[in-house]
C-alpha cells in the first residue's frame, strides 16, 4: 500500500469541505448532492475547522503505529472523526465523491449482470476474447466508474476502486464481472468504500507511519490492519442498514448513511 504521504494533512481555520468537492461527478451524468439527500443544515460555524484540529487523533494514532493496539487505532478513528473532520455527519458529507463513485460502482456491476450496461460490456468481451490480463480488465473498470479528474479526491477514488477490483480477482480469479451475483456486488462496493475510508485517514494523519521509529516490515503490517479494521467496520454497518430497507431505498443515501454510522461507532467513548 505504501508508506509516503501527499502533505501534513488539512489545516485549521479552513471549510472542512473544499469549494470544488460539488464539481465531482464519476459519470458526467447530473446527480443529486448528499448533502441535500440527508437534508443535512449544517450552520456556518460547524463547517469550519478548529485550531489542532487532528491533535488527538494524531497522538492517538502514533500509539497505534508503535504498539498495534486496536484500543488506540479506535480512540484515534474517533478522535478523528469528533474534532478532526466535525463529526461523522461531516465526514460523510465530505466523502459524498466517494458516496458517489460507489453508487455508480454498484449500479453499473448490476447494469451489466442485467445486460444494460451495453458500453463497458461490450468493451470487457473485448478484453476477455483477446486474453487480457487482470491489470487491463481493471483499469478499463477503473476507468468507466470513477471520476476522471486530477484534485485529490478523484485520484483517491481511482486507486482505490483499483485497490478493490484488483483484490476481489486475486480471490475469486475466475469471477465473470459481467455477471455478479447481488451478494459479490455489495461486497465489491463495501470493499471500496472501506479502501476509500483508510486513503482519506491515510492522507489526514498517516503522517505517523513515515516517522515511526519501528521496522518497515512492521509499519507495513500495521496500515494493512488498519485497513482491515476500517473495512470491517464499513461493511457490518453496510450489511446492518441493507439488512433493514427495501430495495427501493436509494443506494447513494444508503453508502452515504453507512459512512456516517462507522464514524459514528469510532466516537463513542471519546
Amino acid at each position: 500500500m505504501g508508506t509516503s504521504a501527499s502533505s501534513n494533512g488539512p489545516g485549521s481555520g479552513v471549510s472542512f469541505d473544499p469549494p470544488w468537492l460539488d464539481d465531482i461527478n464519476p459519470d458526467g451524468k447530473e446527480t443529486q448532492g448528499i448533502e441535500n439527500i440527508e437534508n443535512d443544515n449544517l450552520n456556518q460555524n460547524s463547517i469550519i475547522a478548529p485550531k489542532a484540529r487532528f491533535g488527538n487523533a494524531r497522538k492517538a494514532f502514533g500509539e497505534y503505529v508503535r504498539s498495534g493496539s486496536h484500543n488506540a487505532l479506535r480512540k484515534s478513528l474517533g478522535h478523528y472523526s469528533k474534532t478532526g473532520m466535525g463529526g461523522a455527519r461531516n465526514i460523510s458529507r465530505r466523502m459524498r465523491s466517494s458516496v458517489r463513485t460507489a453508487s455508480n460502482i454498484f449500479n453499473t456491476f448490476q447494469a451489466l449482470r442485467n445486460g444494460t450496461e451495453f458500453e463497458l460490456g461490450r468493451t470487457l468481451s473485448e478484453l476477455k476474447q483477446r486474453g487480457a490480463d487482470a491489470t487491463q480488465i481493471v483499469d478499463a473498470i477503473v476507468k468507466y466508474v470513477c471520476p476522471t479528474g486530477g484534485s485529490l479526491d478523484e485520484v483517491s477514488s481511482r486507486r482505490s476502486a483499483s485497490v478493490a477490483l484488483t483484490e476481489f480477482l486475486s480471490k475469486n480469479p475466475y469471477a465473470d464481472f459481467l455477471q455478479l451475483s447481488e451478494d459479490e456486488i455489495w461486497k465489491l462496493t463495501s470493499s471500496y468504500l472501506g479502501i476509500e475510508a483508510f486513503h482519506r485517514i491515510q492522507t489526514d494523519i498517516g503522517q505517523a507511519f513515515e516517522k515511526a521509529d519501528i521496522p518497515y516490515p512492521e509499519r507495513i503490517e500495521r496500515m494493512n490492519e488498519m485497513r482491515k479494521f476500517i473495512q470491517v467496520e464499513i461493511s457490518t454497518q453496510m450489511n446492518k442498514i441493507r439488512s433493514t430497507n427495501d430495495q427501493k431505498i436509494n443506494i447513494e443515501k444508503l453508502f452515504s448513511q453507512t459512512i456516517r454510522n462507522t464514524f459514528e461507532t469510532y466516537e463513542v467513548g471519546v
